[in-house]
């Protein structure tokens, strides 16, 4: 996959992100992204995510039932569903989001995660269960990017 015209060196940023976009296994994988802010990590996202055809969603700071309301319009619209998807708990967001990927490896990025994290705790478990070998029966091949600039945070995810 060639790298963007507007995309200024990054070579192994880029071919680090396109390796791991278009990993044929078919099981879901996840990702990790951290650094300090205004370097150029959502850049590098948005360009892989518009590459591969996949989606990213932004977090705001917010509260829990507004992130999954704006999560669920965002994912809605990518999938071209007609009416907005209404998830009541993150376990029903995350399980549809894991369903995405239908034609093959679809990149699949949450960025500012640690904002989604703060006001659902309750978040990077039901991530990892979604990994876990179970459940790897029902996804499909989701590319999951989770990316942050809060460095202890985003840390503490690989522990």
């Amino acid at each position: 996959m060639k790298k963007p015209p507007e995309m200024f060196d990054r070579n192994f940023e880029w071919s680090e992100l396109v390796r791991f976009a278009t990993y044929a296994g078919p099981e879901a994988t996840l990702g990790v992204v951290s650094g300090r802010r205004r370097q150029g990590k959502t850049f590098l996202l948005d360009a892989v995510t518009r590459a591969t055809g996949g989606f990213m969603f932004t977090a705001t700071e917010t509260t829990e039932a507004d992130a999954l309301r704006q999560f669920g319009a965002a994912l809605a619209a990518h999938v071209a569903e007609p009416t907005l998807f209404r998830f009541s708990h993150w376990d029903e967001a995350i399980t549809r989001l894991m369903s995405i990927a239908t034609s093959g490896p679809t990149t699949v990025v949450i960025d500012e995660f640690p904002f989604l994290a703060k006001a659902s705790p309750s978040l990077p478990p039901i991530i990892q269960r979604a990994l876990d070998p179970g459940a790897q029966r029902t996804n499909t091949p989701v590319r999951l990017l989770l990316c942050g600039s809060a460095l202890s945070f985003m840390g503490k995810l690989l522990a």
